[in-house]
């Protein structure tokens, strides 16, 4: 994050990552011939991270814009799931290992630190809709430091 100076950084398993970067659309459209032509295609959830984040993943690293936009939320975290690694820069972690991600009880526990942090900083998966809430970035959308 330092060396190219992000302000957001995930690491999960690629399946977990994708199914929260990206959703599948289905799509019609009429023909001539009275059927309709039918497609699907991904679409992203959050194009990047001035829109917002699309969940949490098995190791989620925020720098300042987040740090700003969480605010004192992060302290409400369980014991073990946030972790400060100097120089402004969190890891929040739902669970040891990235293989729990999609099952029951990690699913359980992204929502339970989603609902801690601010549902608002979040997609919403179950509703399709974009955050409300984003980092503040300046006119080029780049993080203020």
């Amino acid at each position: 994050m330092r060396l190219v100076q992000s302000p957001l950084a995930f690491a999960g398993l690629e399946t977990d990552l994708h199914g929260k970067q990206r959703r599948l659309v289905h799509k019609s459209i009429p023909t001539d011939t009275g059927k309709d032509f039918t497609w699907s295609e991904e679409e992203f959830t959050v194009r990047d991270y001035s829109e917002g984040l699309p969940g949490l993943v098995w190791r989620n690293f925020y720098g300042p814009p987040f740090l700003r936009m969480f605010g004192e939320r992060l302290d409400t975290l369980p014991t073990g799931c946030r972790q400060s690694l100097g120089g402004d820069i969190v890891l929040v972690r739902p669970y040891e290992l990235p293989t729990e991600a999609g099952t029951e009880a990690g699913t359980a526990r992204e929502l339970e630190l989603i609902s801690l942090l601010g549902p608002e900083c979040f997609y919403d998966h179950e509703r399709r809709t974009l955050p409300t809430r984003r980092p503040v970035l300046d006119a080029l959308g780049q993080p203020l430091h």
